[in-house]
């Protein structure tokens, strides 16, 4: 079982790492590899969707849920799975596209319906995807009254960050600043608390809109954590902020 989630969370970082350099720049500053805290998904709330779809996928390999929290300024919600045996956290969250307004539950009614979840590790990764190209129009109406909601039309079920557990964020906010990866402006957390976060800005990527033409989007950062021993959840106010990190600019 461990060796299938083992396998799905390389896959996954993989195709994550191949569009976010700056990710590729914490592990290659890390010595090649490093310890991942936790991987984070987004979703749409919808019958057949949402959080209880992604959360089924990994409870097929042992996560279990292990927490919750909730957003209402930007009309989200999430949990965190753990792993019985120490792999990295999932975190899922979700926008409940019923307290949007009518425009933005019409234009988030255009991403299809989520399918089934494949069963071989490898389909399964690919499940993790983009949904068909978007209107540019539809995209940039519904970034003013939602970025998620727009991140979703863009980005559908792909990995939105990775992140690096580390014993010091403040020494790797710096390292990467001095590797010249734009970084978020402070540190989600006072010195002594019992979760530290910081993040890269998005990076950027070029994706197909429905006319054929392309534009760019910010797609995904990579976060730098730092936890105390026996701290496994999250700090609703920090998590809010992060979700920020794919805003543009």
């Amino acid at each position: 079982m461990s060796s299938d989630a083992t396998r799905l969370l390389d896959l996954l970082w993989e195709r994550y790492a191949a569009e976010v350099p700056y990710a590729r720049t914490f592990a290659r500053l890390s010595g090649g590899s490093f310890r991942n805290d936790h991987i984070a998904l987004r979703s749409l709330a919808r019958p057949g969707g949402g959080i209880a779809l992604f959360a089924r996928v990994f409870e097929r390999f042992g996560w279990k849920p292990a927490g919750q929290y909730t957003f209402p300024d930007t009309h989200l919600s999430a949990i965190y799975m753990s792993h019985p045996e120490g792999l990295p956290r999932v975190f899922i969250s979700e926008l409940l596209a019923d307290r949007l307004s009518p425009e933005a539950q019409r234009l988030l009614a255009a991403l299809p319906a989520d399918p089934p979840a494949p069963d071989s590790i490898e389909a399964l990764a690919g499940w993790f995807s983009a949904p068909p190209p978007p209107e540019e129009s539809a995209l940039l109406t519904l970034e003013k009254e939602s970025q998620y909601g727009a991140w979703l039309l863009a980005f559908g079920r792909k990995v939105n960050h990775f992140t690096g557990a580390v014993d010091d964020v403040e020494v790797w906010q710096r390292r990467m600043r001095e590797a010249g990866v734009p970084m978020k402006a402070d540190i989600e957390g006072e010195p002594g608390t019992a979760l530290r976060q910081t993040a890269t800005s998005a990076a950027p990527v070029t994706i197909a809109l429905a006319d054929g033409r392309t534009r760019s989007w910010p797609y995904a950062y990579f976060e730098i954590a730092q936890r105390s021993p026996g701290f496994d959840g999250f700090l609703g106010p920090q998590a809010r902020a992060l979700f920020d990190m794919t805003k543009r600019s």
